[in-house]
């Protein structure tokens, strides 16, 4: 094949695949603004209700917008918004001088004076840590550590899908896998609780599956003791 046959065949295959959300976002149409949804070829202008277009400013072409009335989050109104003092921290979340936002949720309690962001899914302030909008009730926020295959800690306290993990000990705690950690006392398993009997010492995960582990007393499939598979 020629090099501009090549070149030929390229733009066919890209221009054969649907267009996604990459084309979402804010545009102005007709004397105002509207919020485009472009999915697999289809496109469908969303309007942005009691919209001020004098004073409409994009901050974030796929994510937030204001004009002198409020904050928007991928066209919708964010209630109690204040657009004067309002800033992106980092898409999706924003904050104004009385509350910090995330999309159009507004994060309860949250401080904004002292709020960062330590991902797209986690962030923190002097007062908690938040999964989203969700607060943590962190032990220790500002020790807050993103680990590994979706565990978390603290100097004080060991985290799985947003709960505390009682009696963990952080300062030994290991992540093996998506499936199983361990500290000096404790082997866990994916859902948080101990995997009893489990000798962390000597635990390590098993090559019989994902979410399979051994030790010296037997054999582990998530949290509970299984008969070991033949040799």
């Amino acid at each position: 094949m020629s090099k501009r046959s090549k070149l030929i065949f390229l733009l066919l295959i890209i221009l054969s695949v649907p267009a996604c959300i990459f084309n979402s976002g804010y545009q102005e149409k007709n004397g105002t603004y509207v919020y485009v949804l472009s999915y697999e070829g289809t496109t469908r202008d969303n309007p942005i209700e009691g919209i001020d277009p004098e004073s409409f400013v994009i901050l974030d072409k796929h994510g937030f917008a204001k004009d002198k009335l409020r904050v928007y989050y991928e066209g919708y109104g964010i209630i109690d918004s204040d657009p004067n003092t309002f800033e992106v921290i980092s898409d999706p979340y924003g904050k104004d001088n009385s509350h910090v936002y995330y999309k159009f949720n507004v994060i309860t309690d949250a401080d904004p004076a002292t709020f960062e962001v330590l991902d797209s899914q986690w962030a923190r302030d002097v007062k908690d840590v938040y999964s989203e909008y969700i607060p943590l009730d962190a032990c220790d926020p500002a020790s807050f550590v993103i680990l590994q295959q979706g565990w978390e800690k603290d100097d004080q306290c060991v985290y799985r899908n947003r709960l505390r993990i009682p009696d963990a000990d952080p300062a030994s705690f290991v992540v093996l896998n998506f499936s199983f950690a361990k500290d000096k006392n404790h082997v866990y398993s994916n859902d948080g609780s101990t995997v009893e009997g489990a000798d962390p010492a000597t635990f390590k995960v098993s090559s019989a599956c994902y979410a399979c582990g051994r030790d010296k007393n037997g054999c582990y499939a998530q949290n509970k003791k299984v008969n070991c598979p033949e040799p």
